[in-house]
């Protein structure tokens, strides 16, 4: 908005907006001009309710392109029926698109995604094509939650102590904005470094038609009566802790080439390619966590064998053996199913003692399982703690 075109005083105190007579009338002249400038409409000003501003100047500082698109417009720009527009959103995690010609959620990058997807759709099919676009907005909804958390915890309260007026709130808001530019660009190269990551050789992907099968040796590692312990803590404790075991265990299991499949609270799922590196990583957990500085002591589960790899993640008995594996675990000890000792045989770095047979849920027959030691503990290296 051009600078001879933004509204005065006069116009925001007849628009309700601004009291001359108040006794934070500069502060709050300050914040609106402020919003005029970065491009808010006095329209916008109006109708946005006490509080929304600082919100209101980030979403005009995130879209460098204001134009919104209704479902009619986005379905002829990018040559997509509405039926799939309307899959894909819904795949997406967003609402149903409203037919309203005066309902307009849709930008010209989205238009690019439909483009895209169409072509996604030529060389995969649809119902792949829209997994993956589930899979990818799945992805970027874990990333803008972090993200706005970090905000909300680390921005926020701070700015509003300093000026509660608002003005820095809002400014910190829109200056947010340029990190996303910044996080969109590493995610792109995260992206590229995992799919390069990813490339298997040919044999290893002649498996059953329609399935991605595997040979991998899955672990789970958990905290040890989390449930008790975390009582103790407050939030901000708890916080912390958690985030301390994230890192902790995201750290320890790449440090031996393995892939953290995913953190859900207490518990870690990991990946290797063999079962040695499996049970490597597990023991790492294991002395990870046998004297840290927050955290109780952590137990865990190794099976092995083929998995079913779809979407990021992995399934499979296998993988349901390792789980019920590691709730059987003693604390600071690992768990490793008969595969697994059988892949060890060969190896001198690791001990294997029978623990006894299991009856594990879901599984009909019992499962035998062992105890994994080293035979030989490695040197310790000093490890990163979370701040």
């Amino acid at each position: 908005m051009a600078e001879q075109s933004r509204p005065g005083p006069a116009e925001l105190e007849a628009a309700g907006l601004y009291d001359p007579e108040s006794g934070d009338a500069p502060e709050r002249l300050a914040l609106l001009e402020y919003v005029l400038q970065i491009g808010v409409t006095i329209d916008e000003l109006v109708a946005a309710k006490p509080g929304e501003l600082p919100a209101l100047a980030s979403v005009i500082a995130l879209w460098s392109d204001r134009e919104r698109l209704s479902l009619d417009e986005v379905a002829v720009a990018s040559g997509v029926e509405h039926e799939l527009i309307a899959r894909t959103w819904r795949a997406a995690g967003f609402p149903e698109p409203d037919p309203d010609p005066s309902v307009r959620p849709f930008t010209r990058r989205d238009v690019e995604i439909l483009e895209t997807l169409r072509a996604g759709i030529e060389f995969l099919s649809e119902d792949v094509a829209i997994q993956l676009t589930r899979v990818l907005s799945a992805s970027a909804a874990r990333v803008a939650e972090a993200s706005v958390t970090a905000f909300m915890v680390n921005v926020v309260r701070p700015a509003v102590e300093h000026d509660p007026s608002g003005l820095e709130l809002t400014r910190r808001n829109v200056e947010s904005m340029v990190l996303v530019d910044g996080l969109t660009r590493a995610f792109d190269t995260f992206l590229r470094h995992h799919i390069e990551r990813g490339f298997r050789p040919v044999e290893e992907m002649l498996g059953i038609e329609g399935i991605d099968l595997v040979y991998r040796s899955v672990g789970f590692a958990d905290l040890v009566g989390s449930t008790s312990w975390t009582q103790e803590l407050d939030i901000s404790a708890l916080s912390r802790a958690l985030t301390a075991f994230d890192s902790t265990a995201s750290e320890t299991v790449v440090a031996r080439g393995g892939r953290v499949v995913k953190l859900i609270g207490d518990e870690v799922m990991f990946v290797a390619d063999d079962a040695a590196t499996g049970v490597a990583t597990a023991l790492d957990l294991v002395e990870a966590f046998a004297s840290h500085d927050l955290l109780p002591p952590v137990r865990a589960g190794i099976a092995t064998g083929n998995v079913v790899a779809r979407d990021g993640d992995y399934s499979g008995p296998v993988v349901n053996l390792a789980a019920r594996a590691v709730k059987n675990a003693d604390p600071s000890t690992v768990l490793a199913d008969a595969a697994t000792v059988d892949a060890l045989a060969t190896s001198s770095d690791f001990s294997c003692a029978a623990a006894g047979s299991y009856t594990l849920k879901g599984f009909a027959e019992p499962a035998q399982l062992s105890r994994v030691t080293r035979t030989v503990t490695p040197p310790r290296e000093p490890r990163p703690r979370a701040g």
